[in-house]
């Protein structure tokens, strides 16, 4: 069997396959299978951050709002 950089197989003690173990950030296409497979799930905060994300305000709304905010910060100090 040849050796692939980020994944480990364990065999038990009578020399059968038992684990096996990959470095997730070598291998990240190993995350789609853990997720068919249930092994892994999306947690409810994945599920209200992408929400969030979905709901949230662009770049150039953000750019607005944050120079309007710094506009009264310097009108306040006057």
């Amino acid at each position: 069997m040849t050796r692939t950089a980020g994944i480990q197989i364990e065999k038990d003690s009578k020399g059968r396959l038992a684990y096996a173990r990959f470095n997730l950030k070598k291998h990240p296409e190993a995350i789609e299978l853990l997720y068919k497979v249930g092994a892994i799930e999306k947690s409810e905060f994945d599920k209200e951050f992408e929400e969030g994300c979905k709901n949230g305000m662009s770049g150039e709304e953000l750019k607005a709002e944050m120079k309007q905010y710094i506009h009264e910060l310097f009108k306040r100090k006057k």
